[in-house]
């Protein structure tokens, strides 16, 4: 069991490279560039909230694998924002991050369920393709649902044609449901070595 969902981790990690270079460097939203600024650029915040959320970000960038304590406290105190404040743009990008840490907490209805809210609430067509992507994705790489993978993996592509974020979704239709021994000569195809 531990080696067919290994197996497909690597698959949808295969297909899905670009998932993060599409979201780093120059095409980052001005939510997202805001973010980074306050947190790479302390500056004194009178806001006990956002004190908080930037020491434990600045805990978690330390650490190679987020620590499970710090990363439910984070999750807590990103979506306590959000939702004293759901009309600021940073609270938008809380929001969103809310999503990428209870991921990798393997909180993976929690994630869906917060890339969906940012997706409905957000106005960044960009950063919404992502959001949309990222719950085909935890469907399919994490929870193995491909009839929700497949389905979400169309609304990216109906919706967001013309994004990077559609052509991973092509790209990820085409292993959807794969079993191993799929899989295994995919990668093999892929990869001739």
């Amino acid at each position: 069991m531990k080696a067919m969902k290994l197996m497909r981790c690597i698959a949808a990690l295969v297909v899905s490279v670009s998932l993060f270079a599409c979201g780093q460097g120059e095409d980052r939203s001005a939510q997202e560039k805001q973010v980074l600024e306050t947190v790479d650029n302390p500056k004194p915040v009178l806001d006990p909230a956002l004190v908080e959320i930037r020491s434990m970000e600045q805990r978690a960038r330390k650490d190679t694998v987020l620590d499970r304590t710090t990363g439910l406290r984070l999750l807590r105190a990103y979506q306590d924002y959000y939702n004293r404040n759901p009309q600021d743009s940073l609270a938008l990008s809380f929001l969103f991050e809310a999503g990428k840490v209870a991921d990798a907490l393997g909180k993976y209805d929690k994630a869906i369920e917060l890339f969906a809210n940012y997706h409905d609430a957000s106005m960044d067509i960009a950063r919404k393709a992502e959001a949309a992507y990222l719950v085909a994705f935890i469907y399919d790489a994490h929870m193995q649902r491909a009839k929700d993978a497949t389905k979400q993996y169309n609304k990216v592509i109906e919706l967001y044609p013309n994004s990077p974020w559609a052509v991973q979704a092509k790209q990820a239709l085409h292993l959807v449901g794969k079993s191993d021994e799929e899989l295994l000569r995919f990668l093999k195809e892929k990869n001739p070595s």
